[in-house]
C-alpha cells in the first residue's frame, strides 16, 4: 500500500507522549457508549383544553344568546313582566358574558402561561370578536344596569 493511503489510527488531538525508552506510550482507547435516547411524546392535554375552551366559547355564547333573545321576546309579548322573567334574562345575560368574554380571556392567560403564542393569539381574537358582538348588542353600562336591576329587583 502506498504511504499516502496509509492512515494512522491515532485519535485527533492526542499527542503521543514519550516514555523514558523513547517509544510512544500507547494511547488509551475510548469506548463509545451508545444508549438509546428516549424522545418525549408531546403532551396531549393542552389540545384537549383548547378544544374544550373553544367549544364552551362558541357553543355557550350561541346558546345563551338564543336563550336571552327568547326570554326578551317572551317579555315583549307579555303584558306584565314579572321578576322571574327578568331574573332569567339576567342569568342568560351573565352566562352569555361569561362564555363570550371570560372563557377566551382564561384561554389567553393559560396559553401565555404555557408559552403557546398561537393559542394565545387565537383566544385573544376570539375575545375581541365576542367583545365587539356584545358591544353591538348593548353598551357595557346598559348590560351592567340590566343585570343589577334584575337581580336587585329595583325597577
Amino acid at each position: 500500500m502506498s504511504p499516502k493511503k496509509r492512515k494512522t489510527r491515532r485519535p485527533r488531538g492526542a499527542t503521543p507522549t514519550r516514555e523514558q525508552g523513547g517509544r510512544a506510550a500507547p494511547t488509551p482507547t475510548r469506548t463509545v457508549k451508545r444508549d438509546p435516547v428516549v424522545v418525549d411524546i408531546p403532551a396531549r392535554w393542552p389540545l384537549l383544553v383548547w378544544s374544550a375552551l373553544t367549544l364552551i366559547w362558541a357553543g355557550g355564547s350561541a346558546l345563551f344568546f338564543v336563550f336571552y333573545l327568547a326570554e326578551a321576546f317572551a317579555m315583549l309579548g307579555a303584558g306584565e313582566v314579572g321578576a322571574g322573567a327578568r331574573r332569567n334574562a339576567a342569568w342568560y345575560l351573565v352566562l352569555l358574558v361569561v362564555c363570550a368574554l371570560i372563557v377566551p380571556l382564561c384561554g389567553v392567560a393559560l396559553a401565555l402561561r404555557l408559552r403557546r403564542r398561537v393559542a394565545a393569539a387565537m383566544f385573544a381574537i376570539a375575545a375581541l370578536l365576542s367583545g365587539a358582538a356584545l358591544l353591538w348588542l348593548a353598551p357595557p353600562a346598559e348590560l351592567l344596569s340590566a343585570m343589577t336591576t334584575a337581580f336587585t329587583g329595583a325597577s
